[in-house]
């Protein structure tokens, strides 16, 4: 007996950004994805590394979180989800030296 998934069953993964690029993730809300493409294309005429997901939503690399802001300003309908890549990948556990018992902070 064998599963069959037809693509409306099977949810669309999200794809993952690298874990060292900065990306605004900019998802359209009901009725908004007229919206979404304009945003796009503007993105893209300023020169902004861009990507499509699955989902739907579009990855927007390569950007500082007030720049994030501001494009979040410019389309407030729009759902926007900012990730950072984490500070120290190899060792996740590394206490901070300024905020040590040790400091004296």
């Amino acid at each position: 007996m064998y599963d069959c998934f037809y693509p409306d069953d099977v949810p669309a993964r999200r794809a993952l950004p690298s874990p060292h690029r900065r990306c605004l993730r900019l998802s359209a809300a009901i009725g908004a994805d007229s919206l979404l493409r304009d945003a796009e294309s503007a993105l893209r005429a300023l020169g902004f590394a861009l990507e499509h997901c699955a989902d739907g939503s579009l990855l927007v690399f390569d950007l500082s979180v007030h720049t994030a802001l501001s494009l979040q300003q410019r389309w407030p309908a729009l759902i926007g989800q900012f990730e950072i890549p984490p500070l120290c990948p190899t060792r996740r556990n590394t206490a901070s030296r300024t905020n040590s018992p040790a400091s004296g902070h």
